[in-house]
């Protein structure tokens, strides 16, 4: 069996909680390929499952040697350091945690997690001492700029792209916006609480998107994704049906209990009662001649002396043909019969 059977036989096993079983196979693809740094983070997680930290800080930092070197790429080398500042955060070796996350993020600034990774060291190291004021002095020639430095910024850097999400009762649903990739350039891996996204690009620069955490658990083995013209869009499938995610990535202390079938952006439910009302005070409004005669009322009702005179006047010499409030108009002379357009005036005759 080759290393890539191993690795998808490896990843089904870690999909199925059966972490012995996956370790054994992923120490199986090391053992044949010792440079396999992808093999490599991979049981660096069973470790971290495990809660076999020291294991899984050696896997980690075996593979970010491996990366440095000629073979490796931005993409992974920050998937690396990021997962090694996971495991140095988990032995509370926060400072050197909070070095890696650095790393990281200077590879791949796009990776969001690294800003909660970021947020959780700085809430549990001291803050920085206050900067000393120092007297201004000569202008001299500026340090050189490491080496380190140097190479980042001649690095190019990473595609951008936006991501937004969505949600029911039983997928999250992420969006990327990126035209006319194609299917074989894409590689995600979906984890229970995670995912790893990598998409060459035809220029040979790479984009990532590495959400870990996720807020709750997913079901790998069901969740999907589909390469489109002007997007990838990626369902995850919910572990727990029916719970409401809050936020995406990171700690979710807001999820509530989402209505079976209502999308996250669910309209307000609809009052049935006050609906039935509003149709009740409809159906006592009065209707044809009825309105009108109300109408009549209402604006008679309210009218002054002059008004009440034109009304009167105007309405029973136009034989209900017209109607006037203007008495300085209909005052002065009779009103006319004016009938509707098609239609003629005539005496009633009894």
């Amino acid at each position: 069996m080759n290393a890539n059977e191993l690795l998808v036989r490896a990843n089904d096993a870690f999909f199925d909680d059966d972490y012995d079983e996956a370790l054994s196979l992923y120490t199986q693809v090391i053992d044949n390929e010792p440079d396999n740094a992808e093999a490599l983070l991979r049981r660096c997680t069973v470790h971290q499952k495990l809660n076999k930290l020291d294991n899984a800080l050696t896997d980690a930092s075996k593979a970010v040697e491996i990366l440095n070197g000629p073979k490796g790429t931005r993409t992974l080398l920050a998937r690396a350091n990021l997962q090694k500042g996971i495991v140095l955060f988990g032995l509370k070796q926060y400072k050197e945690a909070q070095q890696h996350f650095e790393t990281a993020k200077s590879l791949n600034p796009n990776e969001r997690t690294l800003t909660t990774w970021l947020r959780k060291v700085e809430d549990v190291l001291p803050p920085p001492p206050p900067v000393p004021v120092v007297p201004a002095v000569a202008a001299q020639e500026p340090a050189p700029a490491p080496v380190a430095q140097a190479l980042v910024a001649a690095t190019p850097q990473g595609v951008r792209a936006r991501h937004e999400w969505f949600q029911n009762d039983t997928f999250v649903t992420i969006e990327v916006f990126i035209k006319n990739v194609k299917k074989e350039t894409v590689s995600l891996d979906f984890f229970d609480k995670s995912l790893s996204l990598t998409i060459k690009m035809p220029a040979g620069s790479e984009f990532s998107l590495e959400l870990d955490p996720l807020a709750h658990e997913i079901l790998p083995k069901e969740s999907s994704f589909k390469v489109l013209s002007t997007k990838i869009e990626i369902k995850l499938k919910k572990k727990f049906e029916g719970i409401k995610w809050s936020v995406l990535e990171g700690d979710d202390d807001l999820a509530t209990t989402m209505a079976p079938g209502n999308p996250s952006s669910s309209r307000k439910p609809k009052d049935w009662d006050k609906l039935a009302r509003d149709i009740d005070k409809d159906a006592d409004k009065p209707e044809g001649d009825a309105a009108l005669n109300t109408l009549f009322q209402q604006i008679y009702s309210g009218a002054d002396e002059d008004t009440k005179r034109a009304m009167m006047k105007s309405f029973v010499e136009s034989n209900g043909t017209c109607l006037s409030t203007n008495w300085s108009e209909v005052g002065a002379k009779p009103v006319e019969t004016k009938p509707p357009e098609g239609m003629i005036a005539r005496k009633y005759e009894v």
